[in-house]
């Protein structure tokens, strides 16, 4: 996959209403998940913390691919100038 597809897809999912919404969803979800735990059920509580992290971790690294083909577009433009 080429760069500017990557950057093409990456843009589409940040921008998909679905994706954006699932990305809600799962992160409530394990809100929740983490509100109904035991004060005690530590091990539990660090399992939700891990996977809301890897939630913000995935969105991010999506981001980061668009954010990183917009750079290239700019410094691209920047030299032809």
């Amino acid at each position: 996959m080429t760069p500017e597809q990557r950057q093409t897809n990456a843009k589409r999912l940040l921008e998909d209403d679905l994706f954006a919404e699932s990305i809600e969803a799962l992160k409530a979800q394990l809100l929740h998940e983490w509100q109904v735990t035991s004060q005690h059920d530590i091990e539990s509580r660090e399992q939700i913390w891990l996977e809301l992290k890897l939630v913000d971790r995935l969105v991010g690294h999506i981001q980061s691919i668009f954010e990183e083909g917009q750079i290239t577009k700019f410094t691209s433009t920047m030299r032809t100038i």
